[in-house]
């Protein structure tokens, strides 16, 4: 059922249960006591044409007084209701909306009904004037709120839209509920739309976080990659998380990470990338795929006596001076799907201090932590990586990734 079917269908329950006996002082006019009282009975019968015809009946005579209009229109607006016609439904309930007779209970609903008609046929000023006096009478569906919010987005008030929906969301997380995805998009698009970047990330993180979809991540590795370095090392980490999260989709960036994996003295990790595109066809270039089927042959020699010289270099790196070496053992443990020695190696190498590149070695150590199911740690590493901007908003992509 559509949203205006639904509130229609509570003007019109509560209508015909209450008929008009809910006034009984003033009376209405005696001109017109027998066509609303025949309106009346026809509204218990739910015979909307008789009370249509009726109350137009009435609406002729003159002279009225401001309780028999109120009576005609409280009547027309079920009848209305019931026959599909929104508009005339809309403009009974605006006949009676500010009236005093009108029972107080009544008027928050009215308003909000009046708010999704006028949303559903695109008046947007008038659905949002609607929707705020709704609130302010004291309606308390979470319907209203997002229809304002919505409406103020049609009308490209991306600025109240924000806001809006923004307000919403953190009611939901305060009541400890999940934000709906539909409310985190339309803050992601009213932040895209306003060149608001911090709010826009912070809606795509949100959205990764509650709703992990490929989208998502590559609405949020697109920053990431926007402002691309020549730092290599910074580049590999965030191929890992593209390929983690299943975005890495083009051979070439599987190459390129493969290539990059073995400059930095990790060929288990380049053989099980370019295993993993072949495997997916991605080379469909002749002279790609013989290219990189020539890195594959290369690196799974090179992986094969990296791997049985590893732990004769960790002892080496153990003696060392500086955490560094132990670091990139645990590097080369994790690219040989050794997660338990590669959390040991890369932890000692953090105790042991004196890092040329801290934020690369917490990142190491999350996802040490993650291969090792342990999520808290994971996240705690990821969130330790702050000294250089651009790491610490991919630290963060990748905590959000592990609690996800």
């Amino acid at each position: 059922m559509s949203r205006v079917a639904l509130t229609i269908a509570w003007v019109l329950g509560f209508a015909v249960a209450g008929g008009v006996a809910q006034a009984a002082e003033p009376q209405v006019s005696a001109a017109l006591g027998k066509s609303l009282k025949a309106a009346n009975e026809a509204l218990q019968a739910k015979n909307y044409d008789e009370v249509i015809a009726k109350t137009r009946e009435a609406a002729a005579i003159t002279p009225r007084t401001a309780y028999d209009d109120y009576v005609i229109h409280y009547m027309q607006m079920p009848a209305f209701a019931a026959k599909g016609n929104y508009t005339e439904t809309a403009s009974a309930i605006e006949a009676i909306i500010d009236s005093p007779y009108l029972p107080v209970n009544m008027k928050p609903q009215l308003l909000r009904t009046l708010m999704t008609i006028d949303y559903q046929q695109k008046d947007y000023a008038k659905a949002i004037t609607y929707g705020q006096r709704a609130l302010a009478a004291g309606d308390l569906s979470g319907e209203t709120p997002l229809i304002v919010a919505q409406a103020y987005y049609l009308s490209n008030n991306y600025k109240e839209a924000l806001a809006g929906m923004q307000a919403i969301v953190a009611r939901d997380e305060q009541a400890g509920r999940k934000p709906a995805e539909k409310s985190l998009n339309l803050i992601w698009s009213c932040a895209l739309k306003l060149k608001d970047d911090a709010a826009a990330a912070r809606a795509v993180e949100k959205l990764i976080l509650f709703y992990p979809k490929p989208d998502y991540w590559r609405n949020a590795m697109a920053g990431v990659l926007a402002n691309k370095t020549n730092d290599d090392r910074l580049l590999l980490m965030t191929y890992r998380l593209m390929a983690q999260v299943g975005i890495l989709s083009r051979g070439a960036d599987f190459t390129e990470m493969a290539q990059i994996a073995l400059d930095q003295g990790n060929p288990g990790e380049a053989q099980t990338i370019l295993e993993q595109a072949f495997a997916k066809n991605l080379y469909t270039d002749p002279h790609d795929k013989e290219r990189s089927q020539r890195l594959l042959d290369k690196v799974r020699r090179s992986a094969a006596e990296d791997k049985a010289s590893l732990p004769k270099a960790e002892k080496e790196a153990s003696s060392a001076a500086t955490g560094d070496g132990l670091v990139q053992i645990g590097a080369a443990y994790l690219g040989f799907g050794q997660p338990d020695k590669a959390l040991a190696a890369i932890s000692a190498g953090i105790a042991k201090g004196s890092l040329k590149y801290p934020d690369e070695s917490f990142m190491l150590l999350g996802i040490a932590y993650q291969r090792n199911k342990n999520t808290a740690e994971a996240v705690r590493a990821f969130n330790r990586a702050t000294s250089d901007p651009r790491y610490a908003r991919l630290a963060k992509l990748w905590a959000l990734e592990a609690r996800s």
